[in-house]
């Protein structure tokens, strides 16, 4: 939302009532109402005829300033807090390109009242945890501050508003501190500067062509990063740092009238002194009929878009507004699921494909459709696409087609109801609604209720005909006779745009037909015999949870929650997965096997007819085969109305696995054009080599040539996977809002009907064998062929294994001392790296096995002193120990996510997932909260001397190919 809403509200808003909410002696007042005629709009929700979400309550304060606070108990005890300012990177002048998002840096580098690098280590003393709950990101158009509040004290609460005010409006911009942060930013440019990276960034620019977009890139350029003088920053900050440009949330288990309060407190006196900045204008792109794109790198993959391109045309969130974008994206979406019918079929020269709108307000509006494919299939692909093209325009869609994308989307609205007061105030992933809060503003859309949705979805599907989607469609795709296309590949091309002319000419001679109609038949797996006998049943009083056991030797572990209304988690351990992979198999194989249990379907159905016989039902099954896990799981969500078709789902994968060839063949040929690529980054190099390295040079870990993954057969794979689907051990655990016989019930009737299974898992000699290297000479070098000025530094060290809870709750402590201590020294200090990570091994399967490094991103040049100063870091760690205060930041955030953590389903599906085996997840969720709270520093500081121990680590070099190394390859 660039500066204010744009759009005047209109007469749809002046007839709503005002919302008034008074907060006690504070006097905080929320002051939502229509805007008079001809005034802008505050809100989206007053230029438009939807209603606003009625839990969220909006206010301006006199200086301009908006809110939106809302209550939200889940979980409880929790809260979160945005700041939105509306400036970005666009507001930038040459001069100062990169300015906004280096001046979010900034803000946790010192203030008025809080020196510098204080910010962060205050909040970690009340709990918060950096990354994890402090964070922040700078866009084209925005610029937003986080803070997740893990407890909702006055004294918490109270810190995070006077923090946020601090950033506000008190920064002080002091010059060195800004001189200490240019390595860090050059440091991140530097590591987003990958191949994709560059290919996102010329695809912005064909789409956005002649709009300028693309040359205010938030990451800004190396020019101003390293010259910008501190007036700048200060001018930046006084222009676009106001009041009347910022837009507080703040959602939790708070009451509201005391949240308004805090806002109405810390930032009612907020009157900075004018002029303000203004705010530069978009510009729309310049379309071109038929302009052809072309970005080549060795390391790209090969993808094909055509676009239908046109003005955006501006205007509120209307309900009319929503009905045309549902219209055109159901259209999409009948599309979309053609072609990955096509390519589950075998019948696509294509790898993968999709249609979806592209859309950049006030700049560009429009369709795509987008193809990947092997290099030398890039024709062949766009011809297929643009004869699905074709034919959607020229014979539309069937009536079921529609019904299916009808289904699918009134059953996930009907979702977002039931679930609508069990929705996260944060997370890290999904949804919640502080994100969505945000996102909503920043879009210019209403936040609309779950409620709300529904009933406008059911509006819209009244009598809809496929006529009516037809008629979108076309209206999306009317610039398609001359279509933007831009081809990214590998592949070197002469004279590009005379190839992809003649490319489309000849596709356009391609004769299109009418979609074939399709008959698939019911779900074919739903009686499975006469229901098991439930042998044991045990309740586990401190995790309020249920061990049940069934004849067949099925395991079923149950607990009933109501964190997430209506919905039910299940996870399905069948055999002993990794493990039991046949002697002298490597990756290749486990990749294979992964792809044919992810992607065949079941006994007679495709994963596509699974697809349409369950549209509009809440269910599915994910299989995985992870490495190092000791079971093919099987993962699900579902509600009780849907509970007994995700059981007859699950149990198929069980008793009748499919294996389809042209799954393995479509396999063969997305790995034949991602492998070229697989060296494109450190990260990747990383990914294929350490793993390996750090075993002793164990084949199962990393992986290796072309080769390896070409060999395996899927015969190789069924005779791996089938013994294990149908005779291994089952444990079955389901967490979440369903009563307890329900699910007894109806796991007897599926797994508990099936033949015995093993009691025990398997038993694999040597399986479980993995040894820490050696410390090598020298630091070990590996190559990239990626951006050359990107490196990666690592350095592992031995550590303990993870059968002993207490320990693994130690070495979460040690992970976050190590991390701040190396964002001191290396961040801080030496402007090397933009953020320090440390990551922690300690196996539950491998006894004797675990390990703790340091991943460092840097400058090739420099990659050997971080190695030598990341050890360093290790040894002072383990010969001074850790200080009081560098402990009490590193616990207390763990301590805080006590409580909520207790409140996550996904929580206690790791607890209960192995209940009945190994019993891992209960052993330490006994000794979790224990060993937290009476852990001191000195427990963590001989934890610290047992580890770094400098003549065990294990330092590795990620390099570019063209770079120098003394030390060995």
């Amino acid at each position: 939302m660039n500066s204010k809403l744009r759009k005047t509200a209109s007469a749809l808003a002046i007839a709503a009532a005002a919302l008034t909410l008074t907060a006690g002696a504070a006097g905080a007042r929320e002051q939502q109402q229509a805007a008079p005629a001809g005034a802008e709009a505050a809100f989206p929700q007053e230029a438009s005829d939807l209603e606003a979400d009625p839990r969220v309550i909006y206010g301006r304060l006199d200086n301009g300033l908006r809110y939106a606070v809302m209550r939200n108990q889940t979980p409880k005890g929790v809260a979160a807090l945005r700041m939105r300012i509306d400036t970005g990177s666009w507001n930038e002048t040459e001069e100062q390109r990169g300015i906004a998002h280096f001046l979010e840096h900034m803000a946790f580098n010192g203030s008025r009242n809080v020196p510098e690098g204080e910010m962060v280590k205050r909040l970690e003393r009340h709990g918060l945890a950096f990354g994890a709950d402090t964070n922040a990101s700078t866009g084209f158009d925005q610029t937003v501050y986080k803070l997740n509040l893990p407890t909702v004290s006055d004294e918490v609460i109270e810190e995070a508003f006077f923090l946020m005010r601090e950033t506000a409006s008190n920064l002080l911009l002091d010059a060195e501190a800004i001189e200490r942060e240019r390595g860090v930013i050059a440091s991140e440019k530097s590591a987003r500067d990958s191949v994709g990276f560059r290919s996102a960034v010329d695809n912005l620019a064909f789409f956005t062509h002649g709009s300028g977009r693309v040359d205010r890139l938030p990451i800004g350029v190396d020019e101003t990063i390293a010259s910008m003088p501190r007036e700048e920053f200060v001018r930046f900050y006084r222009d676009y740092y106001r009041p009347e440009n910022t837009f507080i949330v703040f959602v939790g288990d708070v009451d509201p009238a005391v949240a308004i309060a805090k806002i109405e407190s810390h930032f009612g006196d907020w009157r900075p002194a004018p002029p303000a900045g203004s705010a530069r204008p978009l510009v729309p792109a310049t379309i071109e009929p038929g302009r052809i794109g072309y970005y080549q790198d060795p390391e790209v993959l090969t993808y094909v878009t055509l676009a239908s391109l046109y003005p955006y045309e501006q205007g509120p969130d209307t309900l009319a507004r929503r009905r045309a974008n549902f219209l055109r994206d159901l259209g999409n979406s009948i599309v979309s699921r053609r072609l990955s019918r096509m390519v589950d079929e075998g019948e696509a020269p294509f790898l993968a494909g999709s249609l979806a709108s592209y859309s950049q307000r006030d700049i560009v509006d429009g369709v795509a459709v987008r193809v990947r494919s092997e290099e030398g299939k890039w024709q062949e692909s766009l011809a297929a696409a643009d004869v699905e093209i074709r034919r959607a325009l020229e014979f539309g869609f069937t009536q079921a087609e529609l019904d299916e994308q009808l289904a699918r989307r009134r059953r996930s609205l009907e979702t977002a109801v039931e679930r609508a007061d069990t929705r996260k105030t944060y997370a890290s992933r999904g949804y919640n609604h502080a994100k969505a809060l945000v996102d909503a503003f920043d879009s210019e859309r209403v936040f609309t209720s779950p409620q709300a949705n529904l009933a406008a979805f059911e509006t819209f599907a009244e009598g809809l005909t496929p006529a009516d989607v037809e008629a979108a469609f076309r209206r999306a795709w009317r610039a398609y006779d001359k279509p933007a296309i831009y081809l990214s590949t590998a592949l070197e091309l002469d004279d590009v745009e005379a190839q992809v002319s003649q490319a489309l000419a000849q596709a356009r001679t391609l004769p299109v037909s009418a979609p074939a109609e399709r008959e698939i038949g019911d779900f074919a797996f739903t009686d499975f015999g006469g229901p098991g006998t439930v042998v044991e049943d045990r309740h586990v009083e401190d995790a309020d949870a249920h061990l049940v056991k069934f004849a067949n030797n099925v395991r079923l572990n149950f607990k009933q929650t109501d964190f997430d209304a209506g919905t039910i988690y299940v996870q399905v351990r069948i055999g002993d997965g990794f493990f039991s992979m046949p002697q002298g198999a490597d990756e290749g194989l486990r990749r294979l096997a992964v792809n044919l249990l992810g992607r065949s379907g079941v006994g007679p159905h495709t994963s596509e007819d699974l697809r349409t016989i369950f549209a509009g039902r809440r269910l599915g099954a994910r299989p995985m085969l992870r490495v190092g896990e000791d079971a093919i799981e099987i993962l699900g969500a579902t509600d009780a109305a849907d509970l007994a078709d995700q059981m007859n789902l699950m149990a198929a994968y069980a008793l009748a696995p499919s294996y389809r060839q042209t799954i393995a063949d479509r396999y063969r040929d997305q790995i034949r054009a991602w492998y070229p690529t697989h060296d494109s980054t450190p990260i990747s190099i990383a990914n294929k080599e350490i793993p390996r390295l750090v075993r002793s040079g164990d084949e199962r870990y990393g992986y290796g040539d072309l080769e390896s993954f070409m060999t395996p057969t899927l015969e190789e794979a069924r005779q791996w996977l089938d013994p294990q689907l149908r005779e291994g051990l089952i444990e079955v655990t389901v967490v979440g809002d369903v009563e307890k016989q329900a699910v007894v019930d109806q796991v007897a009737r599926t797994f508990g009907a099936l033949p015995e299974r093993a009691d025990r898992p398997g038993d694999y000699p040597g399986a479980r064998d993995l040894a820490f290297p050696d410390r090598p000479a020298e630091p070990v070098v590996l190559r990239h062929s990626g951006v050359a000025d990107q490196a990666l530094a690592r350095v592992y060290w031995p550590g303990p294994d993870g059968f002993d809870p207490v320990t693994v709750y130690r070495l979460e402590a040690l992970r976050s001392i190590l991390r701040n201590r190396l964002t001191d020294v290396l961040r801080e200090e030496l402007g090397s790296t933009y953020s320090p990570g440390v990551g922690v091994e300690a196996s539950d399967e491998a006894e004797g096995y675990g390990y703790i490094f340091a991943h460092v991103t840097t400058a090739p040049d420099a990659a050997f002193d971080v190695i030598a100063e990341t050890e360093k870091v290790g040894a002072r760690l383990a010969a001074e120990g850790v200080e009081a205060d560098e402990f009490k930041r590193a616990i207390q955030p763990l301590i805080e996510d006590l409580a909520s953590s207790l409140q996550n389903n996904a929580y206690w599906m790791n607890v209960l997932g192995d209940a009945q085996t190994d019993g891992v997840g209960l052993a330490r969720f006994r000794a979790r909260e224990q060993a937290y709270r009476e852990m001191t520093a000195d427990d963590v500081s001989a934890l610290a001397e047992r580890i770094f121990r400098s003549e065990r680590a294990y330092p590795v070099a990620i390099l570019p190919v063209d770079a120098g190394g003394e030390a060995a390859d």
